[in-house]
């Protein structure tokens, strides 16, 4: 985003204004300043003041360092002459104030005029709007930089609740988000002491959501009130959705001030939409990112992890218990004559009895435990901080109960094949290798002693 604000201001100033660099070369001038000085404005690029400015540079070079080291506006007058617009000699008044990152924007006025007050006055607001519109953008800027640099949704969600009171101060607010069906909006920010009476509401509670465009409420008793409102009648509100091309993800809510006082002005209302847009796209980044995330680790078939997460988590809980000195378990998991029940069932029963053993192991273990489809037929069990003696307890009655299992294909009751394990922990397993190869040669013992075993050191 541009400050086009101050932009517009400096091009059109009747005043001189130029940007000079922390060393205090031009990086910009206006018209006017251009015709002061009797140079094109593109002749001052890169120019020092000494060589614009000869007579006057010993007087202007400490009041810029001094601003660009400070970051403080100042104004100070200029003793000396200068080009006038007329072509005559005249004192002049001189206002500095940083612009941008390592930069200041020098301002002059002729100190001669009668109405230079006035006109300094009136220069003032506007540099004070304009200064204003920089920080606005420099602010909106970091917030856009953060919410894309957002690795989960959480993190967005607490980057709007830092960043958007601070781009609407005094303005309560609060972030609604749709879930995946669309149906529904949750509440996942607040600020500013926004109270809301509902965390989860349908997504046709908002009218703006349901026309997908922004809705400004002026009045204390407008004809439709959205369930977000929380019954706060005395306060002018917008609601802005939160939109990419034609998906509605959310909506930013904002409350502004109690009536009547003038509602939201445009330049609010451009910033909300802009801020919606930023934060609307950051969270289609993310759940985009998730999506690919999940289908890289995720088991098409059983929707449990697949084996190349199983890998890396592994090596990563090893790594944390052998630097916090705890335990873990390796179960290895087996269905017992696949094949031939595949070959006598076909392939679509083949998959109906894995997605059923995953359900069935998925629903044993605990919330910290990863479960993973290592490939085929066979299962892996990743059981962080459990000991080898809980293990074996957990894997002997997950055994029993999956004998137990009933399965019907197209009709009819199939028997359902046993499991073999085979379990390895550390420390009794110094390294991922040395974990594996215990689990998957205790997992052969087992199938090699007749199936429907349990083997473990």
């Amino acid at each position: 985003m541009q400050s086009e604000p101050f932009d517009s201001f400096m091009d059109y100033a009747p005043m001189p204004i130029g940007i000079l660099d922390r060393r205090l070369r031009f990086v910009r001038v206006n018209r006017a300043m251009a015709r002061v000085h009797r140079l094109p404005a593109k002749a001052h690029t890169g120019k020092a003041v000494a060589e614009i400015l000869p007579g006057l540079a010993k007087q202007i070079r400490p009041f810029l360092s001094k601003v660009l080291t400070t970051g403080e506006p100042a104004v100070t007058a200029i003793g000396g002459n200068v080009p006038a617009y007329s072509g005559a000699p005249h004192g002049w008044l001189a206002t500095c104030f940083p612009c941008g990152e390592s930069q200041v924007a020098f301002m002059a006025l002729k100190a001669t005029e009668r109405d230079v007050r006035e006109l300094l006055d009136r220069s003032t607001q506007q540099l004070k709007t304009a200064l204003a519109d920089v920080q606005q953008t420099l602010l909106a800027n970091e917030m856009a930089h953060c919410l894309h640099a957002a690795a989960t949704t959480e993190e967005l969600y607490r980057i709007a609740e830092c960043f958007v009171p601070q781009l609407f101060p005094g303005n309560s607010g609060s972030l609604w988000v749709t879930d995946p069906s669309g149906k529904v909006i949750e509440k996942v920010a607040t600020w500013g002491g926004m109270s809301v009476a509902e965390l989860v509401l349908p997504a046709s509670a908002c009218s703006a959501l349901r026309a997908g465009r922004d809705r400004l409420v002026r009045t204390p008793q407008p004809p439709r009130v959205c369930s977000h409102f929380s019954g706060d009648s005395k306060y002018s509100r917008i609601c802005v959705p939160l939109m990419v091309q034609s998906t509605r993800l959310g909506v930013l809510h904002l409350r502004g001030r109690a009536y009547p006082t003038a509602p939201f002005a445009q330049n609010e209302m451009r910033l909300a939409r802009i801020v919606a847009a930023e934060i609307g796209l950051s969270l289609l980044n993310v759940q985009l990112r998730d999506s690919l995330r999940q289908q890289a680790f995720r088991d098409p078939l059983t929707g449990l992890y697949n084996r190349r997460f199983f890998l890396e988590t592994l090596e990563l809980e090893l790594r944390r218990a052998k630097r916090k000195g705890l335990t873990i378990a390796l179960v290895m998991i087996d269905i017992d004559n696949f094949k031939s029940f595949n070959d006598t069932y076909g392939h679509a029963a083949g998959d109906s009895l894995i997605r059923k053993v995953a359900e069935s192991l998925h629903s044993s273990v605990r919330s910290n435990d990863v479960l993973c489809r290592y490939g085929g037929d066979e299962f892996c069990l990743v059981m962080p901080e459990a000991s080898l003696k809980e293990v074996v307890l957990w894997a002997k009655r997950r055994r029993s109960e999956t004998k137990r299992l009933s399965f019907a294909w197209e009709g009819r009751a199939l028997p359902f094949p046993t499991v073999s394990m085979g379990v390895a922990a550390y420390p009794a397993c110094l390294t991922l290798d040395a974990l594996f190869r215990e689990a998957d040669s205790m997992l052969y013992a087992a199938k090699a002693d007749g199936r429907d075993q349990l083997k473990w050191n």
